[in-house]
């Protein structure tokens, strides 16, 4: 069932750091407490324009976001690592996730385009507990390419996905 509202993806502004770090300490255990949480987005927030959030509203709050970073330096070719998304739970598993992934990446991509430069690799690390491999995969056409034994809560694994001519997959 999809959501009630539509769903707008917009870049973030700091004005929604708060609601980032509510999902953000609901969604991952080690951003919790709440004031961990939002010591890190504040972090992330001030380390741009390496690392760049988008959200997704809907009537006019926060309810998911996504964490892109800049790998490297600002290379022609660029890195970049989905660092972190995470949904509202009562939004999960109805296409959010998905299209403010998909939408981010293309705005991000158009955003290093303009500075004559592209997008050559997409990296995303996730744990093996979470199930979302399968997600980028169908998000991102990324593949596994290595296994990372013990780290977080236990086994990691690191996907890439290459677009083509730097355009968002």
């Amino acid at each position: 069932m999809p959501p009630a509202e539509p769903v707008a993806v917009r870049p973030a502004r700091e004005a929604d750091l708060p609601g980032i770090a509510t999902i953000g300490s609901e969604s991952f255990s080690g951003l919790r407490p709440l004031a961990s949480a939002t010591r890190w987005v504040r972090a992330c927030w001030l380390a741009q324009p390496r690392m760049r959030y988008w959200v997704a509203e809907q009537a006019g709050d926060v309810v998911a976001y996504v964490l892109w970073m800049e790998k490297g330096g600002f290379r022609k070719d660029a890195v970049v690592e989905l660092e972190q998304v995470a949904v509202r739970a009562s939004l999960r598993n109805h296409g959010v996730g998905g299209e403010l992934v998909r939408r981010s990446l293309d705005d991000l991509s158009q955003s290093i385009q303009s500075e004559g430069r592209r997008i050559k690799v997409v990296e995303v690390t996730t744990g093996s507990e979470q199930g979302a491999v399968e997600f980028y995969r169908r998000t991102l056409g990324a593949e596994v390419v290595a296994k990372v034994p013990g780290l977080f809560r236990g086994d990691e694994f690191i996907l890439v996905a290459r677009p083509e001519s730097g355009a968002a997959p």
